[in-house]
């Protein structure tokens, strides 16, 4: 975890973030841009907040899911989407 021009404050409220969701606060990079958007890498994506407003919405992101590696439905799910999607392809 890094923070060019970042507060402290601000680096130790991601790590505690990360944290509290169960994320290693290791597996991410934030940096403050030169257009004053921070941005946020994680192992499986990247995002831009405005700096008033980052925590929240990155807070938001993280409870959504939005940096988790994406895991298809099982099988059987799978197959049944598969059948729905194909069916209404047809019309």
């Amino acid at each position: 975890m890094t923070g060019s021009d970042l507060l402290p404050d601000e680096l130790e409220l991601l790590a505690t973030l990360l944290r509290e969701r169960g994320r290693d606060p290791g597996g991410f990079r934030i940096a403050l841009q030169h257009d004053g958007l921070v941005r946020l890498s994680g192992p499986h994506g990247t995002a831009f907040y405005p700096r008033e407003a980052w925590p929240a919405r990155f807070a938001r992101h993280l409870d959504k899911s939005f940096f988790d590696l994406a895991v298809p439905p099982p099988y059987g799910l799978r197959r049944a989407h598969d059948k729905d999607a194909a069916t209404a392809a047809r019309g």
